[in-house]
């Protein structure tokens, strides 16, 4: 597997709650803390989301004590609490530096008008 990337790294502009930034397929949503975050599981690897065919992964790096991420066992959202910024970084994208807050980890939709059907972009 390809090491990840770590070149070319910018800082993403998370201002308002809502405020989001792409990172291929995923999308990182400021967000407020949710309210059982701390009940919610510890994702150890601290992936973000994982390649459907190929092992590559979005993961966040960082100090040990920088950053959280966490899996809503209902819903399987992943959150991420940010204390100090941290690099989102993948094998085949730029990173980006995630600034300090709360944010919630989704997977970009589209939506096909001739099937009426959402689905998941696949990266």
């Amino acid at each position: 597997m390809k090491p990840f990337n770590s070149k070319n790294e910018k800082k993403a502009d998370f201002r308002n709650n809502g405020d989001f930034a792409l990172h291929g397929d995923v999308v990182v949503i400021k967000d407020n803390e949710p309210i059982d975050f701390k009940s919610m599981k510890i994702v150890n690897d601290h992936c973000l989301a994982y390649g459907e065919a190929t092992g590559h992964a979005h993961k966040i790096f960082g100090e040990q004590d920088a950053f959280e991420v966490r899996e809503c066992a209902k819903t399987k959202i992943r959150h991420l609490k940010v204390v100090r910024d941290v690099a989102l970084r993948h094998q085949e994208h730029s990173p980006i530096v995630i600034p300090p807050g709360f944010y919630k980890i989704g997977i970009q939709q589209e939506y096909d008008p001739f099937e009426k059907m959402k689905r998941a972009v696949i990266d």
